[in-house]
């Protein structure tokens, strides 16, 4: 057993038997079995998340990023490695081993994904865009991973981070609305109407005037950027 690989003649799911969710893995723990390329590249994607991780393979892996919720065990795989796993990655170059790792998660009950078989998989792993609080997922079912990839980098271009400070605004009004319960409209056709008056323009110039205009006539007093007690990140003019 040592690194993954992607066998491109495996990689079949129906892109349209797929149900996207978005898992808390704070403190969780997540095995990958096998650590080479394919699954190293999720590993800074789930220390992101907060999950634990043990890695299980017998290769020396100097290049593997120092956290204290990532542990390397340097050896080869036992099933009692799944125990207590929230998620598996099979990511061995032995389709044997994969399988032995898939059929022993599923004895117990946790979700598994094989790099070299997403139809033999529980979940894949969507390539994914990071604006926090936003998050953007691509999924081609396991069709075409690198097409995935692709897809997310044009999406980078397309949507400037100014979306970023827009999105952690309407969180502020929508905590403001439901923790006063105030009979305040709030729901998509007013996002829209906000962006369509200028909020994004008014966001990048750091036009905090105009931002209130706004809000005062959308959600009447009470809702300034004062009351939700919102700052402008720097730099955003």
């Amino acid at each position: 057993m040592a690194s993954d690989y992607e066998n491109p003649g495996d990689s079949k799911i129906g892109s349209a038997t797929g149900y996207t969710v978005e898992l808390c893995l704070k403190n969780q723990l997540v095995v990958i079995i096998g650590a080479g390329r394919t699954a190293r590249r999720k590993i800074p994607n789930l220390l992101a998340a907060g999950a634990k991780i043990n890695i299980i393979d017998p290769a020396l892996l100097p290049d593997l990023p120092l956290h204290p919720q990532l542990t390397h065990y340097k050896r080869d795989y036992r099933p009692t490695d799944l125990s207590s796993a929230r998620l598996i990655f099979a990511a061995t170059n032995d389709s044997l081993v994969n399988t032995r790792v898939a059929e022993d998660a599923a004895t117990i009950g946790i979700l598994c994904c094989r790099v070299d078989s997403a139809e033999n998989s529980d979940f894949i792993t969507p390539a994914r865009l990071l604006r926090p609080p936003l998050s953007f997922s691509v999924s081609t079912g396991g069709e075409s991973p690198a097409m995935a990839s692709v897809l997310r980098d044009l999406l980078a271009e397309i949507i400037p981070p100014i979306w970023q400070t827009a999105t952690e605004l309407a969180a502020a009004i929508r905590r403001k609305v439901l923790t006063e319960q105030q009979q305040i409209p709030y729901n998509q056709q007013v996002l829209l109407l906000l962006i369509e008056q200028g909020l994004f323009e008014y966001l990048e110039q750091s036009d905090k005037a105009g931002i209130d205009r706004l809000l005062l006539k959308h959600f009447g007093a009470g809702v300034s950027l004062k009351d939700l007690q919102f700052s402008l990140p720097e730099g955003t003019s």
